[in-house]
Parts: structure tokens; C-alpha cells; sequence
């Protein structure tokens, strides 16, 4: 697999070997890979966008009642 990555972020990889906190650039890569996969939720199998669908509720849940108020809708 080859990746492309901005001058910055490549800047970055290679300091950090550089610097002995990682042996090569694989091994930032790989784990800052399975940091944000701990990070991501895995999707329910099977719920497609009915999960989806779950999570916008979820959010609504937490969404303040204020935010309701002068948008033309009573509650």
C-alpha cells in the first residue's frame, strides 16, 4: 500500500523517527491507525441505516429544548 500524505504531516512522521519514538514509518502509521480505530465505533451489523437512523435519534435526545424555541415549533 503506498500513501500520500501533506509535506507537514510527512514532516511529522519523519521527525518522530528521527527523534527514536518509533524504529520506522510503518510502525507511526500503524499506530496511529489503531488509535483511531479504538476511538471509532463499529457500526451495528445488520442495522444499515436503520442504526443510522438510531444514532440522529440519540442526538436529538441530547439536543437542548431551547434550541426549539423561535424556530417556529412548540414545545
Amino acid at each position: 500500500m503506498t500513501i500520500h500524505l501533506p509535506e507537514d504531516l510527512e514532516r511529522f512522521v519523519h521527525e518522530a523517527v528521527r527523534a527514536g519514538r518509533y524504529a520506522h514509518e510503518d510502525d507511526l502509521i500503524r499506530d496511529a491507525l489503531e488509535q483511531l480505530r479504538t476511538r471509532t465505533p463499529t457500526p451495528t451489523p445488520g442495522l444499515g441505516s436503520i442504526g443510522a437512523m438510531r444514532d440522529d435519534a440519540e442526538l436529538l435526545d441530547k439536543t437542548p429544548r431551547t434550541s426549539w424555541k423561535g424556530a417556529g415549533h412548540a414545545r
